[in-house]
């Protein structure tokens, strides 16, 4: 427990977690303006699909990175 007004300590965020949350919320709203919508659900679903697949690219060199990280971490 602690004290009233205090936060307790979390773990540490990896820094490509923080990389992905950013890289997503930055093509979300890039996406947004370009479609002129408020959120990406009030797309059309083809644009819907192409939300989707910026995400899965974010998604996927995020996850290249952390294999390259991890293999350094290996040698």
């Amino acid at each position: 427990m602690t004290e009233r007004g205090k936060l307790a300590q979390s773990d540490p965020v990896h820094p490509l977690v923080v990389k992905a949350g950013r890289l997503s919320s930055e093509w979300s709203y890039e996406f947004c303006v370009k479609y002129g919508v408020d959120y990406p659900d009030e797309a059309t679903p083809e644009q819907q699909d192409e939300y989707e697949a910026g995400l899965d690219e974010i998604h996927a060199r995020i996850r290249e990175e952390y294999a390259a990280e991890q293999s350094e971490q290996g040698d």
